[in-house]
């Protein structure tokens, strides 16, 4: 059962629209999941309920950004939105929204540059605007405990992984991608041999970036279920992605990891989970 972590005091509810900022009713959760650490907390209640989750993999560059409502139309919905701190940085992002079985609401989620995250005023405000529905404004007072037990754990799964939790803190300058990531993976990566089938996933794999920036030891930490799609992500990743490599204080390079999550999905179908 996962272990639930509560870090902060419960505040005044308010109405979640765009222009005035949604206030929180419960405290900030981590949730220590057997694949992956999640960060959460309710907003409104009843009808309005929202809830706002972040998910980060261990040594990841960017954020899965999650929005749960009680809209339950099943129109799927796809879009750009833009996400932003108030008084601070933005990202725009490709979002996805449809009703799920898992928890009965309609997730809305889009994938942000972590460094967002990574200095928040005290009265943060984090909006985001999609361009094909309504955008959402959401109060995150103190924000800046709740990210530190998300990394905490996040460390935790990485131990778990095989990786050394403290490699995030003796690097002064991150690896960087030459290559684009969006284009790593394709459709033409998808396994021939089981698209007949219709088998469909996530895979979530993990790989070393070297001293010369080139990418070696990709493994799945968390499987798809599909062994064929586990390795069709780590093929490509190896064969399309490249780096600067990491330095350290002393200004050397420096041997670092990486982590992605790939979703193998056919043209015309979505999960719902």
């Amino acid at each position: 059962m996962p272990l639930m972590l509560g870090l902060a005091a419960a505040a005044a509810l308010a109405e979640p629209t765009a222009a005035v900022p949604v206030t929180p009713v419960s405290k900030w959760n981590v949730d220590y999941g057997a694949t992956a650490c999640m960060l959460g907390r309710t907003y409104a209640t009843g009808k309005a309920e929202t809830i706002l989750a972040l998910r980060r993999l261990p040594l990841a560059s960017t954020l899965e950004l999650m929005v749960y409502t009680n809209d339950r139309s099943v129109t799927m919905r796809l879009g750009q939105a833009k996400i932003g701190i108030v008084g601070g940085g933005s990202d725009d992002s490709r979002y996805e929204s449809y009703p799920t079985q898992a928890s009965g609401k309609r997730m809305t989620r889009m994938q942000v540059d972590a460094t967002l995250f990574e200095t928040l005023p005290a009265d943060a405000v984090l909006r985001i605007t999609p361009d094909k529905m309504s955008g959402w404004a959401f109060a995150m007072p103190n924000a800046k405990a709740a990210f530190e037990a998300l990394a905490k754990c996040n460390d935790s799964t990485a131990k778990q992984w095989g990786i050394d939790p403290t490699e995030r803190a003796k690097i002064a300058q991150p690896a960087k991608a030459t290559t684009r990531p969006e284009y790593w993976i394709g459709p033409d990566d998808y396994p021939r041999t089981i698209v007949g089938n219709g088998a469909q996933g996530t895979s979530t794999v993990l790989w070393t970036i070297g001293l010369d920036g080139r990418v070696a030891d990709c493994r799945p930490v968390v499987t798809s279920g599909e062994v064929e799609l586990d390795k069709a992500a780590c093929s490509a990743i190896m064969r399309h992605a490249r780096y600067t490599p990491a330095l350290g204080f002393d200004g050397k390079p420096m041997v670092s990891h990486a982590t992605q999550k790939v979703t193998w999905r056919l043209p015309g179908a979505w999960s719902g989970s």
